[in-house]
């Protein structure tokens, strides 16, 4: 499951919370250099398209997109800036709100003419110019709904209601220096709580049974009640999309659902990179990705929201796991200087 362990993308969740007017690109800029017919996009190892999108794409554009998976030795943006004077191709998607900045600044991301859908300009950043909202995907705790029906519970709806003594014992979450959903619910409580408040959160969390594991494979897989293993949490930190991957196969039940109230929004972004070989082929590329199809094909290969909400959901993911109401993330400026000091302080809770 990225798919279904997605951010697992880098979460570095995140999106953008800036909203700037606009198309938030400088448009008096273009990209450098020449056209050719191929455009290789470096990705965070899990955002993907499939030989018929790629096919539909090249139709569009006139380009053939070859993927790299650009975490193969090492994280995105660490490979991105290292390799800044030589890219590993003309563009990059998989870039979040955690690292889209630092990206930035380190001169990797080029400017752009593409203009994005009115629904993505709030994820938009002075501080990253250049970088462009393509799909939406949130953090949330999911729960097993056999498991409240035959224990007669309430279902919890807010992270407040996760300390409650009805819930002592049932949560298992990850820790946010080692998972991308825990990362995203740190941001999360952060959000919620504030800098005075989160880390008193985290301590009542820990107190009230909840256990912290390293990765989102250990928690949803191993330690989840609706897992693989047949684990005792009924209630695990996970994904928005998560219950579409559990979904009948007549279309009709999923077993587990998300929680609403928990959940924590996070943008991927796409950005031609400075130096590209073609990146005129990867404006038009993206350009495309914001077409309906294009929009379309990332949902569909990615299980992931459009950034542009005009484009219809997947019927199977607006029943199960509609698009989460909170639209509203930290600026990742904010995020960027602060989030060292923000895992350490829920290390030390977690010992």
């Amino acid at each position: 499951m990225r798919k279904f362990a997605r951010f697992t993308a880098t979460l570095a969740i995140g999106a953008l919370a800036l909203g700037l007017s606009g198309c938030g690109n400088d448009k008096s800029a273009a990209p450098t250099k020449g056209d050719s017919s191929t455009v290789t996009i470096v990705t965070n190892g899990s955002w993907t398209l499939g030989k018929e999108s790629l096919a539909k794409a090249k139709a569009a554009t006139g380009q053939e997109i070859k993927l790299v998976n650009g975490e193969e030795s090492g994280t995105l943006d660490s490979k991105l800036i290292l390799r800044k004077d030589s890219p590993l191709g003309d563009m990059a998607v998989g870039l979040t709100a955690n690292n889209v900045v630092k990206v930035a600044k380190a001169g990797v991301i080029a400017p752009s003419k593409v203009k994005v859908p009115s629904s993505a300009e709030k994820y938009l950043n002075k501080e990253a110019e250049g970088a462009l909202p393509l799909d939406r995907s949130d953090v949330c705790a999911n729960y097993d709904i056999a498991y409240f029906k035959d224990h007669n519970l309430t279902v919890p709806e807010t992270f407040d209601d996760l300390l409650k003594p009805e819930y002592k014992g049932l949560t298992v979450i990850e820790n946010p220096a080692k998972s991308d959903t825990g990362l995203g619910m740190l941001l999360a409580t952060v959000q919620q709580k504030g800098k005075d408040g989160y880390v008193k959160y985290w301590k009542d969390l820990m107190a009230n049974g909840t256990k912290a594991v390293n990765t989102w494979d250990e928690a949803y897989n191993q330690e989840f009640t609706q897992g693989e293993g047949k684990g005792k949490f009924p209630i695990v930190m996970s994904y928005s999309s998560s219950p579409y991957w559990s979904v009948s196969e007549d279309g009709s039940s999923a077993p587990t659902a998300n929680i609403a109230g928990t959940c924590y929004p996070a943008v991927e972004y796409g950005a031609v990179l400075k130096g590209a070989k073609n990146a005129a082929g990867a404006e038009k590329v993206l350009n495309w990705l914001y077409s309906e199809e294009g929009q379309s094909a990332i949902m569909s290969e990615n299980i992931t929201y459009p950034i542009d909400e005009q484009v219809k959901l997947d019927p199977k993911l607006e029943k199960f796991a509609p698009r989460p109401e909170n639209d509203k993330q930290l600026d990742p400026v904010q995020i960027e200087q602060n989030r060292g000091e923000w895992i350490r302080q829920v290390q030390a809770v977690l010992g």
